[in-house]
């Protein structure tokens, strides 16, 4: 029986993957008010980039120092990993599908927002902060170089993606707070950490939420009625 679930829930990521990125397509065509905000504030957070650098960097101290550590940690993908394992297996063991489920959901966010993550990183080639280039240097198709991998960031989009799962398990208004805050420490630790502008984080943290919600949306409507 296990293995008849494990085999579903394959079939299942495979059918999401060809369901994701169109309806993530349609969802920003239809609701084009929110694209426009969300278009808005990356380019707002172009003209922003050196000035948060500046501010952010600027920040001291040991709660700072610690708060930023746990920020980096959690959008490595390790809590990601983490969550996948003890979400899905406990609700196989325990015959819980909303279980199996989020940790389906985590696993399938990490994977379709990092794919799209990893194409941009090549694709712009932008210089991070702390090569202390013009913040719109763009050099263009990079495929090996870290530190054109800049645009856009990894754990943004990772941080984003795992948050916005969790939140979507619970109305608990102040715990989805709580797992946003999250996500919101680890962008933030990644200018604090010079390693991503500010508009490398806005960018990935919107897409990461829209590949999530529209993965929510593909596991409560199958038919992909969003």
């Amino acid at each position: 029986m296990i293995k008849d679930i494990l085999k579903n829930d394959g079939r299942h990521i495979g059918s999401a993957f060809v369901k994701v990125y169109p309806l993530a397509l349609r969802r920003a065509t239809t609701h084009w008010e929110l694209t426009l905000a969300a278009v808005f504030a990356i380019i707002s957070a172009f003209y922003l980039d050196d000035a948060a650098r500046s501010i952010v960097t600027g920040l001291s101290g040991n709660v700072v120092d610690s708060l930023f550590s746990f920020g980096r940690w959690y959008g490595n993908g390790m809590p990601t990993l983490y969550a996948f394992l003890g979400l899905y297996f406990l609700g196989l063991i325990f015959k819980k599908y909303k279980l199996r489920a989020a940790g389906l959901l985590v696993a399938e966010a990490y994977i379709f927002s990092g794919l799209i993550t990893v194409i941009m990183k090549s694709i712009s080639g932008r210089w991070r902060p702390y090569m202390n280039k013009n913040s719109l240097d763009f050099h263009g198709w990079s495929f090996s170089n870290n530190d054109q991998f800049s645009f856009f960031s990894g754990h943004a989009a990772v941080s984003f993606a795992l948050s916005t799962i969790l939140a979507s398990t619970t109305d608990n208004i102040y715990l989805k707070a709580f797992y946003y805050s999250l996500a919101v420490i680890t962008c933030l630790s990644r200018i604090y950490h010079q390693q991503h502008w500010l508009s490398d984080i806005v960018s990935g943290a919107i897409i990461a939420y829209l590949i999530s919600r529209v993965l929510v949306a593909i596991h409560n409507e199958p038919e992909g009625n969003i």
